[in-house]
């Protein structure tokens, strides 16, 4: 996994993700803990894995916090649709509005299925 072809927010996490375990190594040498630092060598060689995993995992993260923040939009408009202050017009919009919030939901859904069924492969 090249450095200069990944976007900020995953260069972000590939830089982070990489300089905690050069820390770690770092910390292991000082103590003198050769198997830890063998063990640290060998995830630092498998780095790629390890970062695309973490991509992922602060991918779902993110679908998910969308996922709920749709949900209280919609459970706010619902709400709204309740009250019987609203017009004829009202509704209809507050509606349309529910809809669009629904599609929202229906194609996170399947950006987060997408994502759990390659982790499973």
């Amino acid at each position: 996994m090249e450095l200069l072809n990944m976007s900020h927010p995953d260069k972000a996490i590939a830089t982070k993700w990489i300089d905690d375990y050069l820390d770690l190594y770092n910390l292991a040498v000082s103590i003198g803990d050769t198997a830890w630092q063998q063990d640290i060598l060998q995830s630092l060689r498998d780095r790629d894995s390890h970062i695309r995993a973490e991509i992922a995992h602060n991918v779902q993260v993110e679908l998910w916090l969308r996922f709920d923040s749709i949900n209280r939009k919609m459970l706010d408009l619902y709400e709204q649709l309740r009250s019987s202050a609203n017009t004829d017009n009202e509704k209809r919009q507050l509606q349309e509005q529910v809809w669009e919030f629904k599609i929202q939901r229906v194609t996170i859904s399947n950006k987060l299925k997408a994502q759990y069924t390659a982790q499973q492969l």
